[in-house]
């Protein structure tokens, strides 16, 4: 018997980073990049591959490419063709994945990157350090396309317009643009109107925008969005009998919007890796078990009213599923508690101990019943009791040992778990999406 263990350092997206790294698509494109590209008979002879083999892996890259509406011929002079604000997403996508803050070549290649950083948090603390890095990674593969002899021309009306909830595009010139370039010997000369729309638009989309990051925003911010976003939110707060607060919709409509703008303007039918990937609804529904089948509901039938959310779905399967996302921690505020009993025959400190650490095992809603009569969802105990009580209600019976073990806090926390998405469940279902 052959036993495999894992070190604590393991990471299986470290494993997936050094295969999709090794693979002849990200070769390729990694040397185009970086203008090292030379011939397929040099590529060949570096990679100890066939040229045959590489001609039938370039036409599986371009299946892919084509996914983000560009194509690779490495007859012309620019292989790569394509819009160039849709080349930079895609090369920002593709090391993205291989990200690897130990060894990034794109990270190491940016000059006094510790003071640019530190200038973003103080200018945009409402991003997180791997946010920062993220659009700082951005940024140098834009100075490197320039570099090239690649500008951007050309952007969908969508980042001409495009206004950002907390930083004004001057602001955002002044505090990010400038210093970026500069440091990187770049003049800001070279930065042109469309450049600039690109970036501002990029800055602001990259980013998720949480209640407390919008606290200063107007307070009427979501009006400001358009009316698909002000109706989702009116949407959800009717079939969800949901009561939003201010900032909760000011949450809702910035980031719905924000989803919105990303779907129209890089909208691929499949977002996929350079091994051709794809997430499915069965993963989203692994995810959320619960949520998103009833998100699928609600969807459709928003749909039918807003027609332009079809649109969106076409060009973004994921649209769904970053619903979810988006809605979980308000939805889980507003959640009903797992409401439970606990007993013991070893006293009333050992019971206010269990009680105490009960409610303290999550950050989910849950609340301690005081008698057993009021109907618990669970009732929790170290001595057999009598469950005729309990025959006809939906209370679940939970035995552990006296001093439970570490195996018994994990048994009950599983069936907490259960507990709360069955309810969820319960109450979701009866919810009406169609009228």
């Amino acid at each position: 018997m052959i036993k495999v263990e894992f070190s604590s350092q393991f990471l299986l997206s470290k494993v997936y980073s050094i295969l999709l790294e090794g693979t002849i698509g990200y070769i390729l494109l990694d040397s185009l990049y970086k203008g090292t590209y030379q011939s397929l008979e040099n590529l060949s002879q570096k990679n100890y591959i066939s040229l045959r083999t590489i001609q039938r892996k370039l036409r599986e890259l371009n299946t892919i490419l084509k996914n983000y509406h560009l194509s690779c011929s490495l007859k012309k002079g620019n292989p790569i063709e394509g819009e160039e604000y849709r080349i930079r997403y895609f090369f920002h996508l593709m090391y993205w994945q291989s990200f690897d803050e130990n060894h990034s070549d794109i990270l190491s290649s940016i000059k006094n990157k510790r003071q640019l950083l530190e200038k973003f948090a103080k200018h945009a603390p409402y991003t997180r350090s791997i946010d920062r890095k993220k659009w700082i990674s951005l940024l140098r593969i834009s100075l490197q396309r320039m570099k090239q002899g690649h500008p951007i021309t050309y952007v969908p009306e969508e980042m001409n317009k495009f206004v950002h909830p907390l930083i004004t595009k001057e602001e955002f010139t002044h505090y990010i643009l400038e210093p970026f370039f500069e440091a990187n010997f770049w003049s800001m000369n070279h930065i042109t109107p469309t450049e600039q729309a690109y970036l501002y638009f990029m800055f602001g989309v990259m980013n998720t925008y949480l209640e407390e990051d919008l606290l200063d925003a107007p307070d009427k911010i979501q009006e400001s969005w358009g009316w698909i976003e002000s109706s989702i939110v009116e949407n959800f707060e009717k079939k969800f009998k949901i009561s939003f607060t201010t900032s909760e919709k000011n949450y809702l409509s910035v980031n719905l919007a924000m989803i919105h703008l990303y779907s129209r303007v890089f909208g691929t039918k499949k977002k996929v890796d350079a091994f051709g990937k794809s997430a499915e609804d069965r993963d989203f529904q692994h995810i959320f078990p619960v949520m998103y089948p009833i998100m699928q509901q609600f969807f459709s039938g928003v749909a039918r009213r807003i027609p332009e959310l079809n649109t969106y779905y076409e060009k973004n399967r994921r649209l769904i599923f970053q619903y979810c996302m988006l809605v979980r921690d308000i939805f889980i505020k507003h959640e009903q508690p797992v409401i439970f009993y606990i007993q013991s025959k070893y006293g009333k400190t050992q019971e206010l101990w269990a009680k105490k650490r009960i409610l303290s095992m999550t950050e989910r809603p849950i609340k301690y019943s005081a008698s057993a009569d009021q109907l618990p969802d669970i009732v929790i105990s170290d001595y057999p009791i009598d469950q005729t009580a309990y025959d006809q209600t939906n209370t679940q019976i939970f035995y552990w040992n006296g001093q439970p073990t570490k195996n018994d806090w994990a048994r009950l926390k599983a069936e907490i778990i259960k507990i709360r998405n069955e309810k969820n469940r319960s109450i979701l279902e009866k919810l009406d999406f169609v009228n």
